[in-house]
């Protein structure tokens, strides 16, 4: 009685195996009952993992049109490694044949959906009572409320049948009551009024169903030069392009603390050509990008249109990107020799050097690698002698046994057989156990697989002049003095290679001093432009400013350019010494280390600069400067606030800490270095690049810190503060506070630079404080996560209506929406979106405006004024939405234009009403569209009805 007390305990979920069973044989035996199932069931709701996956493959083949018997399921299953999961042909077979009809094919698909719902409940049942009993903190309340949340997500997915036919004459019943409902209106808008007296007047307004595409370029032109680069965040260094191209990928980003972070961006734009300017800064850092692409200052984001050679921008003081990939050392050592004294030309490598002790350091790398040897050497030691590095050809089995006992230890110490080893590797077995005995070596592929398993353990096989080998699959091989450079497998190494590496680099072009002066001092040279830069950006990711200049030296009775990098911040020099340090070298940079340690930190080049003190004015308040010096630990200094000098960071840290305030504390503590323009270039015109990134709107080029919705904004606040009209907004772009702040800006009618910076005037706080009130009470919801899916902004829209109610749905922007798990095109995907927005519409029974972006074509003409083809992706949008409307400013193209200010809304598809165009006023200081008043605005207004 006790054993079957036992059996009884045990719940098992529920679940129709029979059911499931029935359903799978129904769709294969007749494959047109698909579309009675496909919106009643998802490959989650079966129990058995078997069925889920033959679901999953009847859903493939069925969403290509293609047939799903036993045959075909299995062929795809096999194509996708779950055969055997799904139980086998066999099982596929017995499922269609005991299947004798599928005439009850929804009655059995809704009992599986009833069983998976009572399974989501239990699911759901048991992680409401742990968090009530592990509450975490969460109130009752908050628990309650996570709750019903979880509940209505299984309502949300039970409700997947569609609407069932209607007949005509209940149709006609209801079109006829719209029809009088109209006719008695005491307004001609029948929609949701936009405030846009001409807008509306063409389309009575936006109709409940419809899908309205707003269209504008991108960002205005902010954008960077195709070769522009990229660091990411596993080290690799990449081009803005290619990333565009591969449209993944982690990288840098200034966070809101003054702090570098990592982030990923959500779009990749491809802006075409445009005038580009080249930007150089004192450190020698270089970007080029449009002028109208923002750069961060004290006082913020300024477009480069607004600065000026002596202005200061936001770089990076450290950039903590580093791989997992720990080179041998005499890799790195003998590639820091090579590209600094190395001649990479003719039979074999050749390294040339005055100092004895670097000499020996180069030989003894050279005999580490295997198989190789040195020849030419000098052991007086008083003068240049040139190393010539060749194949060691003296004992073949000597290196095969050296290799050997090497392979079998650390197979041994791996504990993995030949079999796993070479299945690991992509090798058949028979080559490792020939390779582990002695009687063969292998290949440089083989071996560079071998060394990455080994984790860099295995001596060179010395196959032939192993190095050179290297240095052609680096792509170094071959180049002069003025060609060389970094390779990219470089930027992928761990901190301690690429230290090793600068350390023998700087050994053989690099110095460290201590001047007559006192001042101690750091640095490098080098024929070429690109191997110093890369080096500049090297030595950042330890933290080390280094300044770049050109140069003219003597060479051969000629004069040539060369590039020199000069550390002198003591800070830097005390990174320099303390993580890379110079081979050879030595006596001089403990000189260099023990000078910076002994003197007071002071520095004229890393400071903030002046307009810092109109924060720390507004931050003070009435307080005088006296009082706040006294209290920073200055003393008794009424001329702290002297605004003619840049401020220390350690000065700025002091006052934060007096006025207890955490953004001056953070902009003391940054991980930003100002930098000043020192010249700007127009260069011509150059295909460029932008990159979305969600939150922080900006990211790291070039280590040059640069940045990246407005007509439908105004529709939206209208909506809701006018009409009432409860109004979701999907800010796939733009932070929900960014957007907040941009409505304060845009209802108040204060300049959003002032919103930005927080310099308001006495006039500007009654605005704000008006704006705040009248959009507190606004029925206005705003959803900033990035990348939503169509399938996730309905369920959202869905659970707010049910909620709150909705009027009206923004969705800023189309290209920014994903969807997960297709493998097929862009433009695809797009189609997909589309088609999703327009059936939401209809669905919900209220429009949608979805802001898109226009393709790079529209810049390409003489004629800028958008048409529908000029819409990125532009068939299923075309086709899907009810009204598209362009926004043309001219002011945008042409700077003299006498139509600064105005712009020009163009109705260029409106599926039941007129085409045309109406003008409006544009505030660019409050980002803010308003109706044109002036006569002459409506002389040429003239509907198209003829379309």
């Amino acid at each position: 009685m006790a054993h079957r007390d036992g059996l009884d305990s045990v719940k098992v979920p529920p679940h129709s195996i029979e059911a499931e069973q029935a359903v799978l044989g129904g769709l294969m035996l007749d494959n047109a009952t698909w579309d009675q199932v496909a919106d009643r069931v998802a490959d989650h709701d079966f129990y058995r993992n078997e069925h889920r996956q033959i679901f999953r493959a009847i859903h493939a083949l069925a969403e290509r049109s293609d047939p799903f018997d036993a045959v075909t399921v299995s062929e795809w299953l096999e194509r996708n490694d779950a055969l055997d999961q799904a139980g086998g042909l066999a099982y596929l077979a017995t499922l269609a044949q005991d299947t004798p009809s599928a005439a009850n094919i929804k009655a059995y698909a809704d009992i599986v959906r009833e069983r998976a719902m009572l399974r989501q409940l239990i699911t759901i049942g048991g992680e409401i009572a742990d968090s009530a009993f592990t509450p975490d903190g969460r109130s009752a309340g908050d628990l309650v409320e996570h709750a019903e949340k979880r509940v209505f997500e299984i309502a949300e997915r039970g409700t997947r049948a569609r609407k069932i036919f209607e007949p005509l004459k209940d149709l006609l019943t209801r079109a006829v009551d719209r029809m009088d409902e109209l006719f008695h209106s005491d307004t001609h808008i029948t929609g949701v009024a936009t405030g846009f007296g001409q807008f509306d007047d063409l389309t009575s307004g936006l109709q409940r169903g419809d899908l309205v595409i707003i269209a504008g370029r991108p960002s205005m032109g902010k954008c960077l030069a195709a070769d522009s680069e990229i660091t990411l965040a596993d080290g690799r260094v990449t081009t803005i392009e290619a990333l565009y191209r591969r449209r993944s990928g982690q990288l840098f980003t200034l966070a809101p603390d003054w702090k570098l972070a990592t982030t990923a961006p959500s779009a990749f734009v491809d802006d075409g050509v445009k005038p580009v300017y080249r930007v150089t800064t004192r450190l020698g850092r270089r970007i080029e990008t449009t002028l109208s692409h923002p750069y961060l200052t004290v006082e913020g984001w300024r477009p480069l249109l607004e600065l000026a050679v002596g202005a200061r921008i936001a770089v990076p003081r450290i950039l903590r990107a580093f791989g997992h990939r720990r080179l041998p050392d005499h890799r790195a050592t003998l590639l820091g020799y090579l590209l600094g004294d190395g001649t990479l030309r003719g039979a074999t490598p050749s390294f040339t050097n005055g100092n004895a002790r670097i000499r020996a350091d180069f030989s003894a790398a050279v005999e580490a690698w295997g198989g190789l040897r040195v020849a030419g050497t000098d052991s007086s030691g008083s003068r240049t002698v040139t190393l010539r590095v060749a194949e060691d050809r003296g004992d073949r089995a000597m290196l095969r046994e050296r290799f050997a006992r090497a392979l079998r230890a650390q197979v041994q110490s791996a504990g993995v057989t030949a079999v796993a080893l070479a299945k690991a590797i992509g090798v058949v077995p028979a080559a490792v156990s020939q390779w582990r005995n002695g009687v063969a070596l292998p290949s440089a592929t083989a071996f560079d697989r071998l060394q990455d398993w080994a984790g860099g353990r295995l001596p060179a096989p010395g196959d032939g002049n192993a190095l050179r080998a290297w240095l052609e699959s680096l792509g170094v091989w071959g180049k002069v003095a003025h060609d060389k450079f970094v390779p990219d497998e470089v930027f992928e190494w761990s901190r301690e290679s690429i230290a090793l590496f600068l350390n023998r680099l700087f050994a053989a072009d690099g110095w460290a001093c201590v001047l007559a002066s006192g001042q101690a001092q750091a640095g490098y040279a080098s024929a070429s432009e690109r191997l110093a830069r890369q080096v500049q950006h090297l030595l950042l990711r330890f933290g080390i400013i280094a300044s770049l200049k050109a140069r003219q030296v003597r060479y051969k009775n000629s004069t040539r350019d060369a590039w020199q990098l000069d550390i002198t911040d003591a800070r830097s020099l005390a990174a320099f010494c303390t993580e890379i340090g110079i081979f050879g070298k030595e006596r001089a940079v403990e000189g260099v280390a023990g000078t910076v340690a002994t003197k007071r930190y002071q520095t004229n080049r890393d400071l903030v600069p002046r307009a810092v003190w109109n924060l720390i004015a507004d931050a003070k308040g009435d307080e005088s400067w006296s009082s706040l010096g006294r209290r920073a630990g200055f003393g008794d200094c009424s001329n702290i606030h002297a605004h003619t000098r840049d401020l220390s960071r350690a000065r700025l840290a002091a006052l934060a800490a007096a006025l207890g305030h955490r953004e001056l504390a953070a902009l003391a503590e940054s991980d930003v270095y100002w930098d000043e323009i020192v010249s700007i270039e127009h260069v011509g015109d150059k295909q460029v690049y932008d990159l979305t990134i969600a939150d922080t709107h900006n990211f790291v080029a070039n280590d040059i810190c640069v940045h990246n919705t407005s007509f439908a904004m105004n529709i939206a606040e209208h909506a809701a503060i006018k009409g009432k009209i409860p109004t979701a907004i999907f800010s796939m772009e733009m932070p929900g506070e960014q957007l907040a702040l941009r409505l304060i800006s845009n209802l108040g009618r204060v300049n959003q630079s002032k919103i930005r910076n927080g310099k308001f005037a006495d006039d500007d706080w009654p605005r704000i404080s008006s704006a705040v009130t009248i959009l507190s009470e606004a029925p206005m919801f705003i959803d900033d996560s990035p990348g939503l899916t169509p399938t996730e902004l309905r369920a959202r829209a869905r659970r707010l209506k049910r909620e709150h109610g909705l009027g009206l749905i923004v969705v800023d922007y189309l290209q920014l929406m994903q969807v997960h798990g297709t493998k097929e095109n862009r433009a695809t995907e797009i189609s997909e979106i589309s088609r999703g927005l327009k059936s939401l519409a209809k669905e919900l029974d209220c429009p949608v405006i979805a802001l898109s972006q226009l393709n790079r074509s529209v810049e390409q003409r003489n004629d800028k004024r958008p048409v529908m083809s000029d819409l990125r992706e532009s068939g299923a949008i075309e086709q899907d939405a009810d009204v598209i409307a362009f926004i043309y400013r001219d002011e945008v193209y042409d700077k003299e234009t006498r139509r600064k200010g105005i712009a020009d809304i163009i109705i260029a598809k409106q599926r039941n009403g007129p085409i045309g165009e109406v003008q409006l006023t544009f505030l660019g200081e409050y980002t803010r569209f308003e109706n044109l008043v002036a006569e002459e605005a409506y002389g040429d207004y003239s509907p198209d009805y003829d379309r």
